[in-house]
C-alpha cells in the first residue's frame, strides 16, 4: 500500500552519490569501454527520473542483470561454477586475478549455453566483458585489477536468477562460524559488499554503507542462527538498507506478468510488470512506468493512496471471490433465536455435533468390520440400527455367530438372496459344496467361450481365404470369356481366308504382293492374336504360297493350346474353391 509519504520505498534524489566519471577513473583502463557503454546505456532508460529510491536502485541492478545475462543463471548453477574453479577452497578474504575472474565467469556462460537451445545462446564474450567491467567498478577502487573472493561470490549470487530463500541460506552458510551462528564481523563485510553494488549504480546516499546500516539488522550481542537470519531479511519491512534485495527479486517474478487494462496516463492499452489502483479515484489505474515516475491524468494526485497490483484477476473473479467472502461473514444469531445455528467457515451448524457418514452402503463390511463398528457405536450418543450385510433381512438385532455371518455372506455371493439359519458343521459343508459348484460351472461358461472364440477366429480366416478364391475365379472366368470372343474372330478369319485360298486360281511362280495386300483381314491390327504367323503369311511379299496353308494350320494349333492352358487353370480354380468352402462350412 502506498501513501503520500512515499511508503514501501523511500523518496530518494539523484546526484549525491559518486559520479560516472569518478567510477570510470577508479575503473582499469582495460575496462573503462565497457563500463562507459553500461553507463551511457543505464542513462537512456531514464531510471534517475524514478520517485522512489528502493524502486530506482533495483530498476538499475535488474537492468545490469539482463544486459549481462547473468538473470538467466540460477543460485545453483553458480555455487557450482565456484566449486568448478576452486573457490570453495579458498578462504573468503583470498585476492585472485582479473585472468581468473574471468576464467570462472567463462565457466559460467558456457555451462549456460549448454542448456539452452541454439536459437538461445548468448554472447558469452559480450557478457563476459560488461560483467567483469562492472565488478571491478563496483569492487576495485584502488585500481589493482584484482578482487577479493567474498566480493565475487555476494556479487554473483545477488545477480543471479533464483529464490531470496536460497541466496540467503547460501550467504549464511559463507558468514557463519563453526556452532552455526553468525559471525558478526563476517556480516559486516557481507553487508558492505553487497551494498557496493547499489553504489556502483549511483544510489550511496540512499544505500550506501554506514555502521547505522550493520544496527539495523542486528545487534553486537544477537546470537543469530539461519532461522532469525532468514526472518530478518523475508520479513515485511525487512530492514531498510535492504528494501531493494527483495523487491529486485520481485521485480524479476512479475516482469512477465501481463494486465489487459488501459493506462489512465499514458493510456497504453495494455502493459507488464507491476499495477497500482487508486483506493480514491474509480477505477483509476497506472502502469509500473507512470506511477513510479509520477507522471498523472484527470483529477488524480499523487498524494492519493495506491495498492500494487503483482496479477491480474478479471472483474468477474473478482466478483465471484467478493460474494465468496461476504457469504462466508454471516452474522451470529440473537440469544432469542435459539432455531438458528451459527455457521462456521465450512457452512455447517457448529451448535450440535455433527453425525459422520455412514459409508456401509457403499462398500460390503466384512463381519470383524461390523463387530468392531457396533462396539464402537454401541456408547455413542446417536441411536443404533442394526447393521446388516448386502441381502440380509433384520431380525430384530445384531447376530454375534461369525460363523452364521460368513456363511450368510457367501451365500450373497453366490447369488442366493436368502440363507438357512440352521447351526453346525453342515452349513459349512454345504457353503464348500456351492463354492465349488459355483467354481465348475464357471470354468465351464469359462472353457465354452474360448472355444467360441477359437471357432470365430478361425471362421474370420476362412472367409478371407474364400474371399480371395471368389475374386480369382472371376477374375479367370472375365479372362476366359475374352479369350473365346477373340477365338471366335480368328477362327472366322482363318474360315474366310480358307475359303479364298480354295477358290482362287494357284499361281506357279508366287503369290503376288498385290494381291495379297488387297485381301481382307490382312493388316496387323486384326491379326495380332496369332503369335503374328497370320500376320506374317499376309504381310506383302514376306513368305511364298506354298508355306501359306502351314502356317495357318501351324497358327490354329497354338489357339487350341492357349484355350486347353486357360480351361485348365480354371478347373484348378474351382476344385480349390470347393475344397476351402467344404473345410471352412
Amino acid at each position: 500500500m502506498w501513501s503520500s509519504n512515499g511508503g514501501g520505498g523511500g523518496v530518494g534524489v539523484v546526484g549525491n552519490g559518486p559520479s560516472p566519471e569518478h567510477i570510470l577513473h577508479s575503473v582499469p583502463p582495460i575496462v573503462a569501454t565497457e563500463m562507459q557503454q553500461l553507463i551511457d546505456e543505464m542513462r537512456l532508460q531514464d531510471f534517475d527520473s524514478i520517485r522512489f529510491a528502493t524502486y530506482r536502485a533495483a530498476c538499475k541492478l535488474r537492468f545490469i542483470q539482463q544486459k549481462t545475462k547473468v538473470h538467466l543463471v540460477d543460485i545453483w548453477n553458480m555455487i557450482e561454477a565456484f566449486r568448478e574453479n576452486g573457490l570453495n577452497a579458498l578462504p573468503l578474504h583470498t585476492v585472485i586475478k582479473t585472468s581468473r575472474a574471468e576464467l570462472l565467469l567463462t565457466t559460467v556462460f558456457h555451462n549456460l549455453n549448454k542448456r539452452l537451445v541454439a536459437s538461445q545462446h548468448v554472447d558469452t564474450d559480450v557478457s563476459i566483458s560488461l560483467l567483469l567491467a562492472f565488478l571491478l567498478g563496483a569492487y576495485d577502487k584502488q585500481n589493482t585489477g584484482r578482487l577479493t573472493v567474498f566480493s565475487i561470490k555476494v556479487a554473483l549470487a545477488t545477480l543471479c536468477a533464483g529464490k531470496l530463500v536460497d541466496k540467503l541460506r547460501y550467504i549464511f552458510s559463507q558468514i557463519a562460524d563453526s556452532n552455526g551462528l553468525m559471525d558478526h564481523i563476517k556480516f559486516t563485510d557481507f553487508l558492505q559488499q553487497v551494498l557496493s553494488l547499489t553504489t556502483a549504480v549511483f544510489e550511496a546516499p540512499t544505500f550506501g554503507f554506514s555502521e547505522s546500516a550493520v544496527t539495523q539488522c542486528f545487534h553486537k550481542d544477537d546470537k543469530v542462527s539461519l532461522n532469525v537470519f532468514l526472518d530478518t531479511f523475508l520479513s515485511d519491512p525487512c530492514p531498510p538498507c535492504i528494501m531493494w534485495l527483495p523487491l529486485l527479486h520481485r521485480m524479476a517474478a512479475v516482469s512477465n506478468v501481463y494486465h489487459p487494462v488501459v493506462c489512465d496516463a499514458c493510456q497504453v492499452r495494455s502493459f507488464t510488470g507491476f499495477r497500482y489502483k487508486c483506493q480514491r479515484c474509480a477505477n483509476y489505474q497506472l502502469c509500473q512506468s507512470c506511477f513510479w515516475r509520477g507522471r498523472t491524468s484527470q483529477n488524480h494526485s499523487n498524494e492519493h493512496e495506491m495498492k500494487e497490483y503483482s496479477s491480474y484477476k478479471s472483474p468477474a473473479k473478482q466478483l465471484v471471490h467478493s460474494i465468496h467472502k461476504s457469504l462466508q461473514c454471516i452474522p451470529a444469531s440473537s440469544s432469542g433465536d435459539a432455531n438458528i445455528d451459527i455457521l462456521n467457515t465450512t457452512g455447517v451448524p457448529i451448535g450440535k455435533p455433527t453425525r459422520p457418514l455412514n459409508l456401509n452402503n457403499i462398500v460390503p463390511a466384512t463381519p470383524t468390520t461390523i463387530r468392531r463398528q457396533h462396539a464402537a457405536t454401541s456408547s455413542s450418543d446417536w441411536p443404533t440400527s442394526p447393521v446388516l450385510l448386502p441381502g440380509q433381512a433384520s431380525h430384530g438385532g445384531v447376530i454375534d455367530d461369525e460363523h452364521k455371518l460368513i456363511a450368510r455372506y457367501a451365500a450373497k455371493l453366490s447369488g442366493r438372496a436368502d440363507y438357512p439359519l440352521s447351526n453346525g458343521r453342515s452349513m459349512n459343508s454345504s457353503m464348500i459344496e456351492d463354492e465349488r459348484t459355483l467354481i465348475a460351472q464357471l470354468e465351464e461358461e469359462n472353457s465354452m467361450m474360448v472355444r467360441e472364440m477359437a471357432r470365430l477366429e478361425s471362421q474370420t480366416t476362412s472367409d478371407d481365404g474364400l474371399a480371395g478364391l471368389r475374386d480369382r475365379k472371376m477374375e479367370l472366368e472375365e479372362k476366359m470369356f475374352e479369350m473365346q470372343q477373340r477365338r471366335r474372330e480368328l477362327m472366322m478369319q482363318l474360315e474366310h481366308l480358307m475359303a479364298q485360298l480354295n477358290t482362287g486360281p494357284q499361281p506357279t511362280g508366287g503369290v503376288s504382293s498385290a494381291s495379297l495386300s488387297q485381301l481382307p483381314f490382312a493388316s496387323d491390327q486384326q491379326l495380332t492374336g496369332v503369335n503374328s504367323n497370320v500376320a506374317n503369311a499376309f504381310r506383302a511379299g514376306s513368305l511364298p504360297a506354298t508355306s501359306l496353308q502351314g502356317d495357318l494350320l501351324h497358327a490354329a494349333d497354338q489357339i487350341t493350346t492357349n484355350m486347353s492352358d486357360l480351361v485348365r487353370q480354371l478347373d484348378l480354380a474351382q476344385a480349390e474353391d470347393n475344397g476351402v468352402t467344404i473345410n471352412g462350412f
